[in-house]
This record gives structure tokens, sequence and C-alpha cells, in this order.
């Protein structure tokens, strides 16, 4: 071939690149549309798989506590579809003291379905099945939202949508998973990740001589304490009341708390589970300054008011942990951090109290599977 010259084999690859480009930018948001929704679609079938099979796993759960599977079914069905309204926000006064309100009649009829449903379960284990129930319920949420979009976004054809829900979907899946791998602790009453609180609280009571009857019940709606002398100081050390899986109303016994002690009360200290960041290690301690607790404000306020009104400072150590540790079974690296979390404690109170002080130790969490 001379130089200059263009093949026949040449011009037919330039007119196929050619027409290539002109297919590709005329066809090519829509087959990248087909990818999305083809890869939406394949979550959704992974989502599906986790709530039917979390439905079976609760429904095999409350039978065995006096009802038919088939009566069983039937309630938890129509229990899926129960939300919650959150208080208006347009007139923020008072917003905080409604929210309360609705949380406690959220919780009333939690416990009054389980309790209709299995009617020969105990205190304890109707805690655990509220467990279930919501694990049950949130991975139902999932997968209606997600097929919501879905479908609108097929319908419609719009690209954004599309494109959101795709984007979240690897989160997505990772959540579902999470809450999908926990359901076994929750329907069996093992212990889980963000226990890590109370079950530090209780250690650190237990070597100042605490005995489960010396625990104090009900402070404040399923939460108690312990009474102890450590360091020369009154440790006030609280938590939900277990084994049962139940968080209770920590800053509403926090507040009950220095309202009859808060002349002696010179330190509050929150100990919780903390969602790590990528990268961090599994069970990391931070401290810092405030409420730990990952309420919905209500708790925390409670809290806060509590320390601001009489100038108590408040305090919080963390344990690091992500979304699939916190709410499966306790990983053994968050269970290892117990000795360093106890010494943090001893250290703030000899630091930050004097001798004669009071203190109120707050571990938040959940209880299930840890006892007093």
């Amino acid at each position: 071939m001379q130089l200059g010259e263009t093949s026949e084999l040449g011009v037919l690859l330039n007119i196929g690149f050619f027409a290539f480009i002109i297919i590709f930018s005329l066809y090519g948001a829509k087959f990248q549309i087909w990818q999305y929704l083809k890869q939406i679609e394949a979550g959704l079938h992974e989502f599906k798989r986790m709530f039917i099979e979390s439905r079976q796993i609760a429904i095999d759960t409350f039978k065995e506590f006096g009802r038919s599977e088939e009566e069983v079914a039937k309630d938890l069905d129509r229990w899926m579809d129960y939300f919650t309204i959150m208080p208006v926000s347009l007139d923020p006064a008072g917003i905080l003291k409604r929210l309360d309100h609705l949380l406690d009649e959220r919780r009333d009829r939690f416990q009054e379905f389980v309790e209709e449903v299995a009617p020969e379960s105990g205190e304890g284990m109707n805690q655990n099945l509220e467990n279930t129930l919501e694990v049950t319920q949130v991975l139902g949420l999932i997968y209606r939202v997600v097929r919501h979009f879905y479908i609108l976004g097929k319908k419609t054809g719009s690209q954004i949508m599309i494109m959101q829900i795709q984007m979240q979907l690897p989160d997505l899946l990772r959540l579902a998973k999470a809450y999908y791998d926990a359901l076994d602790a929750f329907s069996k009453g093992k212990p889980i990740g963000d226990g890590i609180g109370p079950l530090i609280v209780t250690k650190f009571a237990r070597e100042y001589g605490a005995t489960p009857e010396s625990y104090n019940q009900e402070i404040a709606r399923e939460v108690g304490y312990y009474k102890v002398e450590a360091e020369g100081r009154t440790v006030y050390a609280m938590r939900a009341t277990g084994p049962g899986g139940t968080v209770g109303k920590p800053g509403l016994g926090v507040k009950k708390l220095v309202d009859k002690y808060g002349d002696k009360v010179t330190r509050i200290i929150t100990i919780d589970a903390a969602l790590k960041l990528e990268g961090e290690e599994m069970g990391r301690v931070s401290e810092g300054t405030g409420a730990a607790i990952g309420d919905l404000g209500p708790e925390k306020h409670a809290m806060e008011q509590s320390a601001t009104e009489r100038g108590i400072g408040i305090e919080a150590i963390v344990i690091k942990e992500d979304e699939a540790a916190a709410v499966g079974v306790m990983d053994k690296r968050v269970l290892d951090s117990v000795p360093e979390v106890i010494e943090r404690i001893k250290a703030s109170i000899l630091k930050r109290t004097k001798p004669g002080d009071s203190v109120i130790l707050a571990g938040i969490g959940n209880t299930i599977g840890i006892g007093l």
C-alpha cells in the first residue's frame, strides 16, 4: 500500500467508529439506565429474601409462646405497616415533650402487641420479641422503599431517581445485612455490641461490691442503678434493666438522680457504643464532652438540661463499632475494650471530682442478654 492511500478496511473501520459514537451519544444514557435498573433489581431480590426470611424467623420465635403459626403470621403482617408520625416542628416550643410522649405511646403499643401475640412469654422475653419485631419491620421498610423508587423510576423514566437509588444501594444492602444477621441475637437473647455500655457499668459496679440484689429498680422506665463507694466518691451506676432487650429511658433516670442527689453530684459520665469511621479499629475507645446517647432527642435533652441547671460536668466515653457489630452478637474486640474503659472511668473520677462528691455513671445501650 502506498503512503496516503486509504484501504477499504480502513474506510469500514472509520464508518464503524463514527457509527458507534453516534449510537452511543443517542442511546448511551438509556443503556446506562438499563444497567442501573438491573443492579437495583438484583438488590431488590436480596432485600426481599432477607425480609421474607426475617419474617419467618419472627413467626417461628413468636409461635413458641401460645399461638398458632397462622394466627401469628396474620397479626405480624398487620403490624408490619405500623408507623409513627413525628410531632409538628413549625412551632418548636415543647416539641421534645411531645416527641417523648409519642415515643412512650409507641413503646406501649409495641408491648401491647407482643403480649397479645405471645401470651405465654415473660417480661424479659417480651423485650427480646419487641427487638425481633423491630428488626423485621426495618427490613420490610427498606425493601418497600427501594421497590417504590425502582417501580417509580422505571415507570417515569427519571434518570435522577434511578441514579440516586443505585448510588445508595451498596450502603442500603450493608445496613440491611447488618440487621438481618442480628436476628439470631435478638431472637435468642444474645448480647449485642450496643450493650457494651450497660456491661461496662455492671462490671465497674461489681468491682466495688455491687450485686444483683443491690440493684435499685425503676428509677425511670426500665432503668435502675447500683449505688457504690468508689475512690472515696459515691457512684450511681445506672443502666437499663436486663437481660431483656431494652434501652429504657436513661435520660429521665439521670434527671431523677440529679433531682434527688443534685447538691452532691458533680459529674455525669456516659458510656455508649459509637459508629466508627472506615479504617478505624474496632473497639477503639474515645473520650469527649457531652451526653453519649443516640436517641431522637428527649433523653439527651433531659441529661443536658439537668447538667446545665446545676452546673454539673458531663462527659462521654465511647467504644467504636460499625453497624454490623452494634446490632450483631458482641464482637470480641469490643468486649476486650472493657478493662480500658473502666480504667478511664476511674481516672476521670479521680481527676475531675473530689472525695465526698457523687458521680452518675450512665451505661447507655440495649441490655439484651446482659444480666444484672
